[in-house]
């Protein structure tokens, strides 16, 4: 039982996550010298660990075609950073009227930053409301929760009400939520490019993402191998999984080639391998979009953990 594996199931497909239980080298395994993680080290891992953290949980409950919304103020708008949290929520409560009204569940997950010039927007990842008037409904209850009372004619025509800061995406499959995650979790400056600093309610509200109470969080499944598993899969690679007979590959499945990520710890001399395996039946504008291949950076921090 040299490995262990953790297993994510989601509506977006499996993630496969194989990691060496032991600390400094086994068996099986070429030993390595203890080598002790700095800080900067640490610091990287963490912030590794904490997009994987966010994106499992995307991937839980959101799925493709879902509303992607980054909320934006007039340019040179500068507010107490409270305030700006009092909008969002009154946003959140005309939502959630909407929702109701429709009997479906609101869940969101969302990220208040300010940009290098000091532009204040929200980021926000909700999911999608089966109303064709919805870019009009959420440009709305963000006009209204800014202060802003709409010109009714203007709805009732089939217009936007608002003046463009509501801005309206859809999540895509392309990349599995990586980037996504990247975006809710990434680091705030604490300096804006004029050297203003941020205060300390500023770098509080701005440096961690929020979310509705009602998500799924991830589970995973968690099984052992011994070294054999591990060493079949590597000789397999992403291109035999999908095309040779064999027991690894899950039924209606296929790996998805650029999610495939292994190598070796560079502290501890062990081999690791993730990868994920999506649905068969992909688009064929899906599958040509790549995403460049991303080498995982791991510390002894993780392994001592026992995380990825």
């Amino acid at each position: 039982m040299a490995y262990r594996e953790w297993i994510y199931k989601s509506s977006w497909g499996i993630e496969h996550v194989f990691q060496y239980m032991g600390v400094c080298g086994g068996k099986h395994e070429k030993r390595a010298d203890h080598e002790k993680p700095t800080r900067d080290q640490i610091k990287r891992q963490n912030q590794k660990n904490k997009e994987n953290r966010v994106r499992r949980t995307i991937q839980l409950n959101f799925k493709p075609g879902d509303w992607w919304l980054t909320l934006k103020y007039p340019k040179g708008t500068r507010k107490p950073i409270g305030e700006v949290m009092d909008d969002f929520r009154d946003f959140i409560r005309r939502m959630r009227k909407h929702y109701g009204r429709m009997n479906v569940e609101l869940k969101y997950m969302y990220r208040v930053e300010i940009g290098k010039r000091g532009g204040i927007h929200v980021h926000v990842v909700m999911n999608r409301l089966s109303d064709p008037r919805g870019d009009l409904l959420i440009s709305d209850a963000w006009t209204r929760a800014r202060g802003m009372t709409p010109i009714e004619d203007m709805l009732l025509d089939g217009l936007c009400p608002a003046d463009g800061l509501a801005h309206l995406d859809h999540v895509r499959r392309v990349g599995n939520g990586v980037d996504l995650a990247e975006y809710l979790v990434k680091e705030q400056p604490l300096e804006l490019e004029d050297g203003t600093e941020l205060s300390k309610d500023e770098i509080k509200v701005t440096s961690k993402y929020g979310s509705s109470r009602n998500l799924q969080r991830p589970v995973p499944e968690i099984k052992t191998y011994n070294h054999w598993t591990l060493r079949r899969l590597l000789d397999l690679g992403a291109e035999g999984l999908n095309t040779k007979p064999n027991r690894y590959r899950t039924e209606g499945y296929a790996v998805d080639k650029d999610s495939w990520n292994c190598g070796i710890n560079p502290y501890t001399g062990l081999s690791y391998l993730c990868y994920m395996e999506i649905p068969i039946g992909r688009t064929k504008c899906e599958t040509e979009k790549k995403r460049p291949h991303r080498q995982a950076e791991y510390t002894m921090a993780a392994i001592i953990a026992g995380t990825m």
